[in-house]
Protein backbone atom coordinates (compact mmCIF):
# COMPACT_ATOMS: atom_id res chain seq x y z
CA UNK A 1 0.00 0.00 0.00
CA UNK A 2 1.50 3.26 -0.76
CA UNK A 3 0.61 6.70 0.85
CA UNK A 4 1.77 10.17 1.03
CA UNK A 5 2.27 11.51 -2.71
CA UNK A 6 3.59 15.09 -1.55
CA UNK A 7 7.29 12.76 -1.58
CA UNK A 8 6.90 12.85 -5.42
CA UNK A 9 5.33 16.44 -5.77
CA UNK A 10 8.21 17.72 -3.83
CA UNK A 11 10.73 16.42 -6.34
CA UNK A 12 13.51 18.36 -7.71
CA UNK A 13 14.20 17.37 -11.17
CA UNK A 14 17.58 19.08 -11.18
CA UNK A 15 18.89 17.76 -8.24
CA UNK A 16 20.60 14.01 -8.66
CA UNK A 17 18.57 10.94 -9.22
CA UNK A 18 16.31 10.25 -6.07
CA UNK A 19 14.35 7.01 -5.68
CA UNK A 20 10.42 7.92 -6.41
CA UNK A 21 7.86 6.15 -3.83
CA UNK A 22 7.77 3.29 -5.99
CA UNK A 23 11.62 2.78 -5.43
CA UNK A 24 11.31 2.83 -2.03
CA UNK A 25 8.34 1.09 -1.18
CA UNK A 26 10.70 -2.21 -3.25
CA UNK A 27 13.28 -1.35 -0.76
CA UNK A 28 11.22 -1.28 2.46
CA UNK A 29 9.44 -5.00 1.28
CA UNK A 30 13.60 -6.37 0.17
CA UNK A 31 14.49 -5.41 3.46
CA UNK A 32 11.78 -6.71 5.56
CA UNK A 33 11.82 -10.04 3.01
CA UNK A 34 16.03 -9.89 3.87
CA UNK A 35 15.31 -9.84 7.55
CA UNK A 36 12.81 -12.79 7.85
CA UNK A 37 14.98 -14.40 5.64
CA UNK A 38 18.21 -14.01 7.81
CA UNK A 39 16.45 -15.22 11.00
CA UNK A 40 15.45 -18.42 9.01
CA UNK A 41 18.76 -19.11 8.61
CA UNK A 42 19.90 -17.67 12.23
CA UNK A 43 18.09 -20.40 13.31
CA UNK A 44 19.03 -23.52 10.90
CA UNK A 45 22.76 -22.18 11.86
CA UNK A 46 22.03 -22.56 15.62
CA UNK A 47 20.49 -26.14 15.17
CA UNK A 48 23.98 -27.10 13.53
CA UNK A 49 26.05 -25.77 16.49
CA UNK A 50 27.04 -23.06 14.52
CA UNK A 51 27.05 -19.91 17.64
CA UNK A 52 28.95 -17.44 16.31
CA UNK A 53 27.54 -17.88 13.00
CA UNK A 54 23.94 -17.66 13.85
CA UNK A 55 24.48 -14.28 15.60
CA UNK A 56 25.76 -12.84 13.04
CA UNK A 57 22.94 -13.70 10.90
CA UNK A 58 20.68 -12.42 13.42
CA UNK A 59 22.22 -8.86 14.02
CA UNK A 60 22.42 -8.86 10.04
CA UNK A 61 18.50 -9.37 10.66
CA UNK A 62 18.44 -6.40 13.27
CA UNK A 63 20.43 -4.25 10.68
CA UNK A 64 17.54 -4.88 7.73
CA UNK A 65 14.92 -4.45 9.49
CA UNK A 66 15.98 -1.04 10.76
CA UNK A 67 16.66 -0.13 7.42
CA UNK A 68 13.31 -0.67 6.19
CA UNK A 69 12.14 1.42 9.36
CA UNK A 70 14.31 4.07 9.07
CA UNK A 71 12.98 3.99 5.52
CA UNK A 72 9.56 4.04 6.22
CA UNK A 73 9.79 6.82 9.08
CA UNK A 74 11.99 9.11 7.30
CA UNK A 75 10.56 8.36 3.46
CA UNK A 76 13.89 8.20 2.09
CA UNK A 77 16.60 5.46 1.27
CA UNK A 78 19.70 5.58 4.58
CA UNK A 79 23.12 6.45 3.34
CA UNK A 80 25.09 3.83 2.29
CA UNK A 81 27.22 4.63 4.71
CA UNK A 82 25.15 4.97 7.68
CA UNK A 83 26.36 3.26 11.16
CA UNK A 84 24.66 0.68 12.92
CA UNK A 85 24.47 3.31 16.14
CA UNK A 86 23.32 6.73 13.64
CA UNK A 87 20.60 4.17 12.25
CA UNK A 88 19.38 3.27 16.12
CA UNK A 89 19.61 6.78 16.92
CA UNK A 90 17.65 8.22 13.92
CA UNK A 91 14.59 5.68 14.80
CA UNK A 92 15.25 5.57 18.82
CA UNK A 93 11.95 7.65 19.00
CA UNK A 94 9.67 6.63 15.89
CA UNK A 95 10.52 2.51 17.00
CA UNK A 96 10.34 3.54 21.00
CA UNK A 97 13.56 1.80 21.56
CA UNK A 98 14.34 1.74 25.26
CA UNK A 99 18.26 1.96 26.65
CA UNK A 100 17.73 -1.78 27.63
CA UNK A 101 16.99 -2.97 23.89
CA UNK A 102 19.37 -0.48 22.85
CA UNK A 103 21.94 -2.22 25.28
CA UNK A 104 20.89 -5.46 23.96
CA UNK A 105 21.67 -4.20 20.11
CA UNK A 106 25.42 -3.01 20.92
CA UNK A 107 25.95 -5.65 22.65
CA UNK A 108 24.69 -8.02 19.75
CA UNK A 109 26.93 -6.06 17.20
CA UNK A 110 30.35 -6.06 19.02
CA UNK A 111 29.32 -10.15 19.58
CA UNK A 112 28.98 -9.90 15.49
CA UNK A 113 31.53 -7.61 14.33
CA UNK A 114 34.49 -8.41 16.99
CA UNK A 115 37.20 -10.64 15.70
CA UNK A 116 38.12 -11.81 18.92
CA UNK A 117 35.04 -12.63 20.62
CA UNK A 118 36.37 -16.23 21.84
CA UNK A 119 33.82 -16.53 24.66
CA UNK A 120 31.52 -17.55 21.48
CA UNK A 121 32.01 -21.59 21.59
CA UNK A 122 31.29 -21.80 25.22
CA UNK A 123 27.83 -20.13 24.86
CA UNK A 124 25.59 -22.91 25.41
CA UNK A 125 22.36 -23.80 23.31
CA UNK A 126 20.12 -22.53 25.43
CA UNK A 127 21.44 -19.15 25.96
CA UNK A 128 21.97 -19.10 22.12
CA UNK A 129 18.30 -20.08 21.89
CA UNK A 130 17.11 -16.89 24.35
CA UNK A 131 19.28 -14.39 22.44
CA UNK A 132 17.44 -15.08 18.94
CA UNK A 133 14.25 -15.05 20.87
CA UNK A 134 15.26 -11.33 22.58
CA UNK A 135 16.26 -10.67 18.46
CA UNK A 136 12.96 -11.76 17.10
CA UNK A 137 11.37 -9.93 19.97
CA UNK A 138 12.96 -7.11 19.03
CA UNK A 139 12.33 -7.38 15.20
CA UNK A 140 8.44 -7.86 16.11
CA UNK A 141 7.73 -4.86 18.18
CA UNK A 142 10.08 -2.89 14.53
CA UNK A 143 7.72 -4.25 12.51
CA UNK A 144 4.46 -2.26 14.78
CA UNK A 145 6.29 0.53 13.95
CA UNK A 146 6.80 0.14 10.79
CA UNK A 147 2.84 -0.34 9.90
CA UNK A 148 2.27 2.45 11.94
CA UNK A 149 0.29 5.30 10.70
CA UNK A 150 3.02 7.29 11.32
CA UNK A 151 5.44 5.99 8.32
CA UNK A 152 5.99 7.50 5.03
CA UNK A 153 5.67 4.56 3.34
CA UNK A 154 3.37 1.94 4.11
CA UNK A 155 4.36 -1.83 2.80
CA UNK A 156 1.61 -4.95 3.85
CA UNK A 157 3.39 -7.61 6.20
Amino acid sequence: MLFNTEYLQGRDESSHHRPDVYELYSKARNWNDLSQSHMNLAHLLMEEGLCRASLIVGHMAVKAKLKQVYLQSEGMLPLEDICYDELINTIRDFAEINLETELFLNTLQYIAETENATFLPRIDEGHLEKMLERIEGILSCLVVHSVSDAVKIRIEN
